[in-house]
Formats: C-alpha cells, sequence, structure tokens
C-alpha cells in the first residue's frame, strides 16, 4: 500500500507526481493496479482524522484480500482491460 504525500514541494521544486492533476494521477495507479484514496486538506486536526479513516478503510480492504480462498490473481491481470 504506497502512500504518497503530495504537498507540492520536494526541497525547493514541485515534485513529479504532484505537478499531475488528479485524474492522471488516479489513472496512473489505477493502471498500476491500485485503487487511490485522495486525502485532502490544509487543517491538521481534521486531516489526522480523514487519513485515519482513510487509512482504516485501506486495512480492512486488504484483509478482504487476504481472506480470499484460492490463488492470488492480479487485479487487471486479463489483456485488453
Amino acid at each position: 500500500m504506497p502512500v504518497l504525500h503530495l504537498n507540492g514541494y520536494k526541497i525547493n521544486n514541485p515534485t513529479l507526481l504532484a505537478r499531475i492533476s488528479h485524474e492522471e494521477l488516479e489513472a496512473l495507479f489505477v493502471g498500476y493496479g491500485y485503487t487511490p484514496y485522495f486525502v485532502e486538506g490544509s487543517d491538521p486536526r481534521s486531516m489526522h482524522q480523514a487519513m485515519a479513516a482513510t487509512l482504516e478503510h485501506c486495512v480492512l480492504e486488504i484483509r478482504k484480500i487476504q481472506r480470499r480462498r484460492g490463488a492470488p490473481e492480479r487485479p487487471f491481470g486479463r489483456a485488453g482491460r
């Protein structure tokens, strides 16, 4: 589960992933086989709660996948998707 902190800057310049649109970033990670979630804001208290809730959701989704029986399969393993 990759977690990106895209505050827009790394040292003095924006990071590469912070420069692209949400749509492109989402498409990139969907292409890698992930389900991206965006948590945004500037208020530390509400961001802490939003991030905690999102991480909890992600962990529960990972546990569902781990409990599935049978051989693991790639989310987009078929050609043409």
